[in-house]
């Protein structure tokens, strides 16, 4: 019979090879049917939130297996938006979870029931891996039943704990599954290789790790967390140790390059806007302290995680100073967390490397060191202290840290609990009863939040009542609202949600006064509900106030005009957009086709046109309607000039060239009339008839 591969742990061998032991497959088995019995039901839901991104909307995913090469050669944003944007600091680069998305078109199509079936599969499989490793790390915990192990109840409480459901049920959350996978596959190989020194491990942990790293950047925690693993729960050398950890740098300067030389540099500028850098208006002083805010807000989601949201955007996490206590309280917690295992860990490190007084290996201390220091260096890339995530807080970046939690957590159940319990018959009943408690909470309470994942209706009406103090929550909920009323077949039914939609992007506004698109969204929505001008121009007139500079703002404005008629109001209006900010070329085109055409006053038109010239001597619109206004007004020399002049920046307007021909023939000159009148022919047939 073949010799299992050992593992020296505290002076003895462990099968680092666990998966032919008498019921693992039943165990493993438990792990699936955990792991569909929390999330079957999100296979016949729809795609939502940033799956539109990723899967529905993006171009290179859209494509399948075609689109691959695209997907790899891009920053993850292009596909959806066609380009380039530096919404985030960096840029993103994780192609590998929408690779797979690609291959899903290609087979199946654009099926989001696929999709969720393997969220799920990966979920349960990583379980597995988690209750693998364990089991060799922690081979000094022997409980007399199975099911009280640590590696045991850690895995299952990891699969049962709400704060997953983003991860699990947001088809996009793959991303987080596959770099928890790749970075525990690179540890269980890298254990591999300490066990039976063969090269091949190597070379496995390295293609793990790079493709944890292709999942997602935070990939780099690993550098630290399995080295550490390694560190507190084997005897193995520090040499040997060092000698593991080579294929994992190797991995990270490789994805570095390629990531370098797609997006460029780390320090890309992210855009002025608030959705996208919620700390844009907070000092330095302010950032720090609403950053250790969030962090333990974090803290709280792991023990109690209720409420659940989508949605941790400006202004649902207040910016706090540090005189608020919560902020203190928060670096109060992660230093007595910190400091004490980051001591340790260097006392031990001093120890060996020195040969000084032997550590306890796998003792109680390492696994709760261990649990802290992996907590911190997970939690530390997504908690805006290394670089900004776009967005104060979310529950997916807690997905891989949430694994020290319900580690002490189990530690607790299973070690600590019998020496507060000693009767074994009364350990076992009060366990048994605890953990029923917990699986059931975690299990009733995973389960209702998978419901709001339906579709992005469901999950925006459902979360902007949690975070109500969110401006990207209330203008989501609204939008939703918004296209429900344009649906709906009762007026009654319009009435109802159009009502909603002006609840929740007025809450919108509220929060965030300078929510641009919300001013213009809310401005169309007081004119469709009930032709209510006033609120709609006050909202448009608040929208100029933001960006004046974009030309969004006056084609809202043009739109409900030409449906509304009132040139009168209309001029009003662009009279008291140029008072507030003169010198506009937009504005002062409108005035004057305002005059000229609806008001048929010839010298304000032309006073008006004239300015927007001046503005902007390109605008082609200008100029030709400048030149109608002088034929119009009998001045034809100025008309064809400025009509020529327009002919510059719209060459194929054959309409252009009537005028000319019309002008010429106003100052008798009918050859010059015939020769336009014939270029505008050859551009426009309609006007072949009017050669004769």
């Amino acid at each position: 019979m073949a010799k299992k591969p050992k593992v020296k742990v505290k002076g003895k061998k462990v099968n680092t090879d666990n998966s032919n032991k008498s019921g693992n497959k039943t165990i493993y088995g438990i792990f699936i049917i955990l792991a569909f019995i929390l999330y079957g039901q999100t296979l016949s839901y729809d795609y939502a939130l940033d799956d539109s991104i990723v899967i529905k909307k993006n171009e290179f995913t859209k494509q399948g297996v075609s689109g691959i090469p695209d997907i790899l050669s891009n920053d993850t944003f292009v596909g959806f938006f066609g380009k380039k944007k530096n919404l985030v600091a960096g840029g993103r680069y994780r192609p590998l979870s929408l690779v797979t998305f690609a291959i899903e078109v290609e087979m199946f199509g654009l099926r989001p029931g696929i999709s969720h079936f393997i969220n799920i599969l990966l979920y349960a499989l990583t379980g597995i891996l988690l209750f693998k490793i364990l089991s060799v790390l922690l081979i000094k915990y022997k409980p007399k039943k199975w099911y009280f192990s640590i590696p045991f109840l850690t895995t299952i409480l990891f699969l049962a704990h709400p704060i997953h459901t983003e991860v699990v049920a947001n088809i996009k959350g793959r991303d987080e599954i596959m770099t928890l996978m790749g970075s525990l596959l690179a540890l269980w190989y890298t254990l591999k290789y300490l066990d039976q020194k063969k090269m091949k491990y190597l070379l496995y942990s390295f293609i793990a790790f790079f493709l944890a790293f292709l999942s997602k950047e935070n990939t780099v925690t690993f550098l630290a967390v399995i080295p550490l693993a390694v560190f507190f729960f084997t005897k193995h050398s520090i040499k040997d140790n060092l000698i593991s950890l080579t294929p994992l740098l190797a991995a990270t300067l490789i994805f570095l390059g390629i990531r370098q030389q797609i997006l460029g540099s780390f320090s890309t500028p992210v855009a002025a806007e608030l959705m996208n850098n919620p700390f844009l208006d907070a000092s330095s002083s302010e950032k720090f302290a609403t950053i250790f805010y969030t962090l333990l807000l974090y803290l709280k989601l792991l023990i109690f995680p209720h409420p659940l949201s989508y949605d941790y955007y400006p202004k649902q996490i207040p910016i706090l100073a540090w005189s608020d206590i919560r902020a203190w309280g928060s670096l109060l917690i992660y230093m007595i967390l910190f400091v004490p295992a980051a001591f340790y860990f260097l006392k031990s490190f001093v120890a060996r490397i020195t040969g000084g007084t032997p550590r306890l290996v796998s003792d109680n201390r390492n696994l709760i060191i261990f649990s802290i220091l992996l907590f911190v260096s997970t939690l530390s890339v997504v908690s805006n202290l290394v670089f900004p995530v776009g967005t104060f807080m979310n529950e997916r970046f807690i997905y891989i840290s949430s694994i020290s939690y319900v580690l002490i957590l189990a530690w607790f159940l299973s070690d600590r609990l019998p020496v507060l319990i000693p009767n074994l018959k009364k350990y076992q009943s009060a366990m048994t009863a605890i953990l029923l408690i917990l699986m059931l909470a975690y299990s009733v309470k995973s389960i209702a939040r998978n419901s709001a994942w339906k579709d992005d209706p469901t999950l925006f009406t459902t979360d902007v009542d949690t975070s109500t103090e969110s401006a990207k929550g209330n203008a989501a909920a609204a939008s939703i609202y918004r296209t429900m009323a344009q649906e709906a077949n009762l007026q009654t039914d319009k009435n109802e949600y159009y009502e909603k939609t002006i609840k929740y992007f007025t809450q919108a506004l509220k929060v965030y006064p300078s929510y641009f698109d919300v001013c213009l969204d809310l401005g169309v929505v007081h004119y469709r509900y009930n032709k209510n001008l006033d609120e709609t121009l006050k909202n448009f007139k608040n929208a100029f106030l933001i960006n004046y500079k974009n030309p969004k703002v006056f084609q809202f404005i043009n739109a409900i005009f030409n449906d509304v008629k009132q040139p009168a109001r209309q001029l009003a209006f662009y009279l008291e957009l140029e008072e507030l900010q003169p010198g506009l070329h937009d504005v002062s085109y409108a005035i004057g086709t305002i005059y000229g055409k609806e008001m048929r006053n010839l010298p304000k038109a032309i006073e008006y046109l004239e300015k927007a010239i001046a503005i902007n001597p390109n605008s082609g619109d200008a100029l030709k309607d400048l030149g109608v206004a002088y034929g119009m007004n009998s001045n034809f020399e100025k008309s064809i000039e400025m009509s020529k002049r327009a002919l510059k920046f719209k060459p194929k307007d054959a309409q252009i060239y009537i005028n000319i021909s019309i002008n010429y023939r106003n100052l008798g000159n009918e050859d010059l009339s015939k020769e336009f009148r014939a270029k505008a022919a050859q551009l426009d047939p309609k006007y072949k008839s009017t050669q004769q």
